[in-house]
């Protein structure tokens, strides 16, 4: 079924008047046990990367490193907007010593990724293989021109990227990861 409209636009823009004003043919099908798979996968992942953090990374010690690199930030902020030449100078020379710690920490932090990353990529593409490209979830958020077009749908990749982001923030203050 086409507008009106369309034909005008069909004129002027084909591939655009066919894609934005048609309305959708076949309706969406999604499988609630593929998405609570994804959602657990993300969770199970989140949870076995924040125990492998807490067994490998010194948390004590990256916290005092963050406190510390924040309060020589704060102290080389306050030199230079003081104009403070003398205190550059020293903050400067600390600054080398800085530089180390956050190599440091860098290379703490990645001990669990490194460990962690082919078991992790295997469960990815172990449930991912399951799922194939099917559509996951639907957007609440419409997005649609002219109140026309498919509503956004939201394939296996970034409904895993969508839960991991969810689920990090939170694990990661739950295991006390969080180095604020």
């Amino acid at each position: 079924m086409r507008l009106p409209i369309a034909s005008f636009l069909g004129m002027l823009l084909p591939s655009v008047a066919n894609s934005v004003l048609q309305v959708p043919a076949a309706p969406i099908t999604i499988s609630l046990e593929q998405t609570l798979l994804v959602v657990l996968e993300a969770l199970g992942v989140n949870c076995l990367y924040a125990v492998g953090r807490r067994k490998f990374t010194d948390i004590d010690k990256m916290k005092r490193y963050t406190a510390e690199m924040k309060a020589f930030r704060s102290e080389m902020s306050a030199a230079q907007k003081a104009g403070d030449k003398v205190k550059l100078d020293k903050l400067k020379k600390k600054q080398v010593q800085m530089q180390k710690m956050q190599a440091e920490m860098s290379m703490d932090q990645m001990k669990p990724t490194l460990l962690f990353m082919v078991p992790l990529l295997g469960v990815y593409y172990l449930v991912s293989s399951f799922i194939k490209n099917a559509t996951l979830v639907i957007s609440p958020i419409p997005i649609q021109i002219f109140n026309y077009g498919p509503p956004i749908e939201v394939p296996f990749f970034w409904w895993y990227m969508i839960c991991s982001f969810t689920f990090s923030g939170m694990i990661t203050r739950l295991f006390g990861l969080s180095m604020d």
